[in-house]
């Protein structure tokens, strides 16, 4: 008996016998072909787009194990062409080919009249399915965002978690309250609508932020204070100064409802630069449910805000040189760069002397508070001398340097040997089905004539065939302009040598920094019995700039590490508690 797998898709979570129906459909047909399905694969959640299911972890882990040696499977069951997903045909295509080809497995739709036999009319019309399960999907998109508009628009609620501070109110179709819905529940019928209804427990809590703001509170302050009452956050775990600045500016507190300030889906398609849509495109509608916030109280808080927001740029007007890289230990989060002030009275009225004092601070407990995590200030200049202080005894020894030479002999073999023909042998075979797909289709247009998704089908044929050509011709300049790895060596070596040299040249903070980048990987600070700990980890191979002489691409994911603790680093690493 033959072996099979079988994956299902939905499209909501609302399809609540969408997979138990194809699974049915599935082990039935299966049972007639005398197959046996041993392992079935539905998205992670559960459901899942069929225009994104590619990014699906269940997706890529059905192909991984596909292209894995001796699973001694040879189907793939699938319900039909809109269940393997609405991906562009070409990409849909692409992926049936690869299943084929590197896993031995052929897709077999249950409810598609797919013969598999390679065969002309077999391929244009499977082209053409795969067209239109992808234009319904756009058409869908397209139709849904415009009714979502529109109830926008008469203030309804058109989808998603309720902001916090207001319940999901069901009204009938003549606008009768039916009941508040709990999480995960949904309108019953189309005739049905849903509103926004203060919530009688984050009500008052909402309010609590606004007053206290109004009153003279800062973010941090109240965001403290709601962790210390272990009140329950928008996201159910720690209150942050994000959090409360975002509420403060949200005017749906005053009864407003605004829809379509950002496009997702446009976004993630490529189809458009900006998360956010132009003012133009929003829809906005006044007095669409019940307000929490009086407007004198919303537009005096608004006032505060551009007020403090005017006022931001004067703490870290300096670019510190390990944002990014330093984090803490205890939480995870980065440090930021943080400057304190200090005036220094001087005899006989003479004025005051302004101190600037620069610090690394933890970032978790600045945007959440004590309660999340304790506060670390360590001194700027300190850190960063420590730094240099743990690169230079690294590069200087023998070890490092023998590590280099044979890493990166390694490593360039790896990029520019068997692995780059190989991938240019794959690239000329997958042109050569493009071309023969190209040339099936015309030679059907010749017989029988054109149509729309045949010259749809074609441009995109084309384009991919572009593709492919512009990508085979990158690997090979590529695999000619391959670096000779003792060269390359002995530039990182020399570099290594002149590390004071370039380090005193670099003029700006941004020059700086990325040279720094180049050795340092990490940088974790720590508390101990009363005492602050960094912790660098380094890089066995700096990391290769592409303006850099002799420098080949060998980017971040293969480079060793090797971490040092302070303490190893003379003259290096425990900083006093401030």
């Amino acid at each position: 008996m033959e072996k099979a797998w079988a994956f299902y898709r939905r499209s909501t979570d609302k399809q609540e016998l969408s997979i138990p129906d194809q699974r049915r459909d599935c082990q039935e047909f299966a049972a007639r072909q005398g197959w046996q399905i041993v392992r079935e694969f539905e998205p992670v959640k559960g459901w899942g787009s069929g225009l994104t299911i590619d990014q699906d972890p269940s997706f890529k882990e059905m192909v991984r194990l596909a292209e894995a040696a001796d699973h001694g499977i040879r189907y793939l069951v699938v319900y039909d062409v809109s269940r393997f997903g609405r991906l562009q045909p070409e990409d849909k295509i692409y992926w049936e080919r690869r299943l084929k080809k590197q896993g031995g497995i052929q897709v077999v739709y249950v409810k598609d009249d797919f013969k598999n036999d390679g065969s002309i009319g077999d391929i244009l019309t499977k082209v053409v399915k795969h067209s239109e399960a992808h234009q319904f999907s756009m058409k869908l998109s397209e139709l849904t965002l415009r009714g979502a508009k529109s109830h926008s628009a008469l203030g309804h609620h058109a989808g998603g978690k309720a902001p916090y501070g207001y319940d999901r109110l069901l009204i009938d179709a003549i606008g009768n309250p039916v009941r508040v819905l709990a999480k995960g529940e949904w309108k019953e019928s189309k005739l049905q609508r849903v509103i926004l209804k203060p919530s009688p427990t984050e009500k008052p809590i909402v309010l609590d932020i606004f007053n206290a703001y109004d009153k003279g509170r800062g973010l941090h302050l109240i965001a403290d204070n709601l962790n210390r009452r272990s009140v329950p956050s928008p996201r159910g775990r720690h209150w942050s100064k994000i959090q409360i600045h975002y509420m403060l500016r949200n005017r749906v507190y005053l009864g407003e409802r605004i829809y379509n300030r950002r496009s997702y889906k446009g976004y993630r398609r490529g189809e458009k630069g900006s998360l956010y849509n132009t003012n133009e495109q929003w829809v906005i509608k006044a007095d669409a449910h019940e307000p929490i916030i009086e407007r004198e109280l919303f537009e005096r808080v608004q006032a505060k805000l551009r007020h403090w927001k005017a006022r931001q740029p004067t703490l870290t007007r300096r670019r510190y040189l390990l944002t990014g890289l330093a984090v803490c230990q205890n939480c995870g989060y980065g440090l930021t760069g943080m400057k304190k002030e200090s005036h220094k009275s001087l005899r006989h009225n003479a004025g005051s002397v302004k101190h600037e004092y620069f610090y690394y601070v933890c970032g978790g407990y600045q945007r959440i508070g004590k309660n999340f995590c304790r506060s670390i200030n360590v001194p700027e200049a300190e850190l960063e001398a420590h730094a240099l202080t743990a690169i230079r005894s690294l590069i200087r020894t023998h070890e490092w340097k023998a590590r280099l030479r044979s890493t990166i002999r390694a490593k360039i073999q790896d990029q520019y040997g068997e692995k780059t023909r190989d991938r240019v042998q794959s690239l000329r075979a997958d042109q050569r089905k493009v071309e023969k797909e190209l040339q099936n289709i015309v030679t059907f247009i010749k017989a029988n004539g054109t149509a729309p998704s045949l010259t749809q089908e074609i441009a995109q044929l084309e384009t991919k065939k572009a593709d492919l050509s512009r990508f085979i011709a990158e690997l090979e300049a590529m695999s000619a302009e391959r670096p000779d790895p003792d060269q390359l060596v002995e530039d990182i070596l020399d570099e290594a040598e002149r590390f004071d040299q370039i380090w005193g040249e670099a003029v700006t903070n941004v020059q700086k920094k990325d040279f720094l980048r180049r050795f340092l990987y990490q940088v974790t600070v720590s508390r101990g019995d009363g005492k602050l700990l960094a912790h660098y980890t380094l890089r066995n191979i700096p990391q290769a700039e592409n303006n850099t002489a002799g420098a080949a691409p060998l980017g971040n994911s293969g480079c060793e590490l090797l971490s040092l603790s302070v303490p190893k680093v003379a003259g290096a690493g425990i900083y006093p508690q401030l």
